[in-house]
């Protein structure tokens, strides 16, 4: 058995947070995080993320989100102003490029970082200051999956400050703004309309369909009304991804994340990206949490066959009509990644490296 003992500091953005803290205590208290990222034997780590060369990024680019880029191009002429919902577990990795040249600069432009509650309350400045510096001062943060009321209503304000200060373009005679919401898959932009709609017109039924997986909605929607005293309604959008992404680490953090099909990446390359990932950091706090028998690794192969054995993880299958039975490495992956995607983990930022440059170059 491994002995673990807590780490005092955790180093972000060149400095110390101390983790003993007692805002740091309370704040992973509430979340329940399982911190044991701790002084074991150093694991010797690789220096980069490398898949194999047959890997194809042409198969999490389906053709419907090229159809549909079109279509929101199409609708620009009716739109007042655009709201981009990403994820705030990947802050800078994974915007789409051509929502830049097609859309943001056309329109009036609000980013909302959705799933405020999945990182560290400390890494906020550091991404507005890294946003301000790129141009984007309307950033807004949310929780659209609790519906807490006052990122909305902060968002609801943004909003209506941007539509009445803009031009109205080309649409002075008509009395009703009209909004749309873009952005990668499976952020919550579904679920930021519902939510908007709930808060200001009390409806709690569902306007557009949510779901915990990329690719519920797959075409542009009709407009709902979210708000009558200005009279406005919001336009629901397929998730589109960069078509022209090559980034090997940015590719398995949106997977990571769930942002990206799990059969477009396969659920060993995401676990063993996961594994490299918190050996970087190092955080070792997968050994306790799976009761690794042989300590912390960089072989993901490794790491799988200690969480069957020390977890009884096992199929049956039969070979030749004889019952046998067999370690499911399948199942210990997808049970390795859970522990990213279920909070276990004390960070669940993966855009701290580039947002560690940043710091770098502004100093």
């Amino acid at each position: 058995m491994w002995l673990v003992r807590q780490q005092r500091f955790m180093c972000i953005w060149g400095r110390l947070i101390d983790l003993q803290s007692s805002a740091f205590l309370n704040h992973t208290r509430r979340r329940k995080i399982c911190d044991t990222s701790s002084e074991m034997p150093k694991v010797q780590c690789r220096e980069r993320y490398v898949l194999p060369a047959k890997f194809d990024f042409r198969v999490w680019f389906p053709m419907h989100m090229s159809v549909q880029l079109k279509r929101m191009i199409g609708k620009l002429r009716t739109v007042d102003l655009i709201i981009e919902v990403h994820d705030a577990r990947v802050p800078i990795t994974g915007r789409n490029p051509q929502f830049y040249s097609s859309l943001y600069a056309i329109r009036p432009h609000i980013l909302v970082m959705n799933k405020m509650d999945l990182i560290n309350k400390d890494l906020r400045k550091p991404i507005e200051d890294y946003y301000r510096d790129n141009g984007m001062t309307n950033l807004v943060w949310t929780n659209c999956k609790k519906r807490l009321r006052k990122p909305l209503t902060d968002l609801q304000n943004v909003m209506l400050r941007c539509l009445r200060e803009e031009p109205r373009f080309n649409r002075t005679v008509k009395t009703e703004y009209q909004v749309m919401v873009v952005g990668i898959p499976n952020v919550g932009k579904s679920s930021l309309i519902n939510s908007l709609r709930l808060i200001n017109l009390g409806n709690n039924q569902k306007a557009v369909e949510e779901g915990s997986r990329p690719g519920v909605t797959v075409r542009v929607q009709n407009r709902v009304r979210i708000y009558d005293q200005p009279l406005i309604y919001i336009v629901d959008t397929p998730g589109v991804l960069n078509p022209l992404a090559r980034d090997i680490a940015g590719a398995m953090k949106l997977a990571l994340c769930n942002l990206i099909l799990e059969s477009a990446t396969q659920v060993h390359y995401v676990a063993d990206y996961l594994l490299y990932w918190l050996n970087r950091t190092g955080d070792y706090s997968y050994v306790e949490i799976f009761n690794l028998r042989n300590g912390p690794s960089d072989d993901i192969q490794k790491v799988l066959l200690d969480i069957c054995q020390s977890n009884d993880l096992r199929f049956q299958s039969y070979i030749a009509k004889q019952r046998v039975e067999r370690w499911d490495i399948d199942k210990a992956a997808k049970l390795f990644i859970n522990i990213f995607q279920n909070n276990k983990l004390r960070d669940h930022c993966l855009d701290n490296d580039l947002l560690l440059d940043y710091m770098n170059k502004n100093e």
